[in-house]
């Protein structure tokens, strides 16, 4: 598999990575051939965390005898330097290694949370610590909020980003990936394959590559087979100024297409670039400034229905998972606290108006 540098780290990733969170609802010898199939069909980059369940004792037993030829990289979810230090301590027992390439900090998806990691007894500090000492060659950091994670790389503190990005959800690719490219911060993209909704994640596979979503207008944009779904997708992030796409994986199947789509990879077809090709403009960014409502409304997740309906043509699974929300855009009382809050000018109350015309049966 082709593998590119990974940002100033100056790593050469496989192009497509193996995503460990799924690993740990399978027995210990099940998820050792898994993970070792990746890497014999060419993944060298393996990506875990703390808290993924025993992911990372998984990976660690697998790949115990290949260290070397690896790159892994694990997070920690705490925030204070006492705590991560001591998730820093159980990953390296868990991963059989005296070394992580890459400590991330993970979820970090609001300015303040950002502030207090970076702070003089925050998580970075950890983070540095263990560089210092050699148990830690590389920073990262991780999120769901391009706006937050930009801000974030811009510091100069981190050498890798992991951040969302798929067909419907390009919100990483206006501000984060031209500021990643100014700092030589190297981009590994999850969630690839799954979009989210409301507050959740709702997957195009459910949790991995064997359980492609059957919704026929997703199959219209993407491909009719899920080797096609797959392929469609992982191409779509495999174009953008990207180092490594990691999918979540869970069977010798799934690794076979994960790793086909990565082989089979050059370019986008002019056809395929125009089909994706979307500029934000007027369109939500899913930054979540605008909340709280104070009607219960999810304006996110109106406005993120609207964009599924009006620019992807995915008209019928918007309007059902419209449905699905508690309280709707018919609430909206125009009271105006929403639009003053929207750092990108956006009528919201003429869009959650919208909403309801487009999005109601």
């Amino acid at each position: 598999m082709d593998r590119r540098r990974l940002g100033r780290t100056n790593l050469r990733a496989s192009q497509v990575g193996f995503g460990g969170t799924w690993i740990a609802e399978l027995p210990p010898p099940q998820a050792r051939e898994v993970v070792r199939h990746g890497y014999e069909l060419g993944i060298n980059y393996f990506d875990t965390a703390r808290w993924d369940g025993d992911s990372e004792e998984k990976i660690g037993e697998a790949l115990k005898d290949t260290r070397n030829q690896c790159i892994i990289a694990t997070k920690t979810g705490n925030r204070t330097k006492p705590e991560s230090l001591q998730d820093l301590r159980v990953s390296l027992k868990n991963l059989q290694t005296d070394y992580i390439d890459i400590l991330q900090l993970h979820g970090i998806d609001d300015e303040k949370t950002l502030n207090n990691a970076m702070s003089e007894k925050g998580v970075l500090q950890t983070c540095k610590q263990a560089q210092r000492e050699g148990l830690v060659k590389f920073i990262g950091i991780t999120g769901h909020k391009p706006r937050v994670l930009t801000k974030a790389v811009a510091t100069g503190e981190f050498d890798t980003v992991l951040v969302p990005l798929n067909v419907v959800t390009p919100q990483a690719l206006e501000e984060l990936l031209p500021t990643a490219k100014a700092h030589d911060v190297g981009v590994v993209v999850m969630k690839s394959l799954s979009v989210k909704t409301s507050n959740l994640i709702t997957c195009l596979y459910q949790p991995s590559l064997s359980l492609v979503s059957q919704e026929a207008e997703l199959k219209t944009l993407l491909g009719q087979s899920a080797e096609e779904q797959v392929s469609s997708a992982l191409h779509y992030v495999l174009a953008q100024d990207v180092a490594v796409v990691i999918a979540g994986l869970k069977s010798l199947t799934e690794v076979e297409t994960a790793v086909n789509a990565g082989n089979q990879y050059s370019r986008l077809t002019p056809k395929t670039q125009r089909q994706f090709s979307f500029k934000l403009g007027n369109y939500c960014r899913d930054c979540g400034l605008c909340m709280p409502c104070p009607y219960g409304i999810n304006i996110p997740a109106v406005l993120r229905f609207q964009m599924l309906h009006d620019v992807y043509g995915l008209k019928n699974w918007a309007k059902k998972l419209y449905r699905g929300l508690e309280v709707r855009a018919d609430k909206c009382e125009n009271c105006g606290q929403c639009t003053p809050k929207c750092p990108y000018n956006i009528s919201i109350e003429s869009k959650l108006e919208n909403a309801k015309q487009t999005l109601t049966e």
